[in-house]
């Protein structure tokens, strides 16, 4: 019972560790886009987190741990094996300009998403066309404090595939967004994350920010 619960502890730990350091690149969050990905599975990051302490657990047992201190190390390590496994690939930039209408660059995949994934995938998977429309985002905080940094994603509405990222450095923000069904979600820290439908019929928005002392990271993990 003291090995499993040290197990767990090394496992919590780093699984905080690692949402806390990494934002976006949290391992925690990967494995998620991963099971979306692959297996087309929608579930929460927490969820992921909690399977990850429990393969602690059983890892402590599996290289048969003696001492509390060994099962801690043990648990602690889960997130890095499951890296070597699953490593990450950041989504590509947001796109400023119309899409050609030509194919887009592939991504580099990792050994496992080519070992499931047949075939050749593509950073943003849109209609046959690409065609594409611009979307104009007006950012405001309902404390009337500037907004000095925002992540802007847009997510594939059916797959929960992350279509693209940018990080931008004001409150206005123009970018092309693909003509499929997608979702916007806005972070700037200190505030509630939004999330709005993009439609080619709404190409220009306001939204308005919620204050909130809930961190981003620990947001997020409660978002599928």
């Amino acid at each position: 019972m003291c090995l499993g619960l040290s197990a767990a502890t090394g496992g919590l730990l780093a699984i905080l560790s690692d949402i806390a350091q990494k934002q976006d690149a949290s391992a925690v969050e990967h494995l998620q886009l991963a099971l979306t990905g692959v297996f087309g599975l929608r579930t929460y990051p927490v969820i992921v987190a909690l399977v990850l302490i429990s393969l602690a657990v059983a890892l402590s047992f599996i290289f048969s741990a003696d001492s509390n201190k060994q099962a801690f190390y043990v648990g602690a390590s889960i997130l890095a094996i499951m890296m070597t496994a699953v490593p990450y690939n950041a989504p590509p930039s947001l796109s400023t300009t119309p899409m050609a209408k030509s194919a887009l660059a592939p991504v580099s995949l990792g050994w496992w998403d080519q070992l499931i994934i047949p075939g050749q995938v593509y950073a943003q998977g849109t209609p046959g066309n690409n065609a594409s429309y611009p979307v104009d985002v007006h950012l405001q905080t309902d404390n009337g404090k500037a907004v000095s940094m925002a992540v802007y994603t847009v997510i594939d509405a059916k797959s929960g595939e992350i279509l693209g990222r940018s990080r931008v450095q004001s409150a206005n923000f123009t970018f092309y967004a693909p003509n499929c069904s997608c979702t916007l979600r806005v972070q700037v820290e200190g505030y509630v994350i939004v999330e709005r439908p993009l439609s080619p019929a709404l190409r220009a928005m306001t939204i308005q920010l919620t204050a909130s002392g809930i961190p981003l990271s620990l947001q997020r993990i409660f978002r599928r």
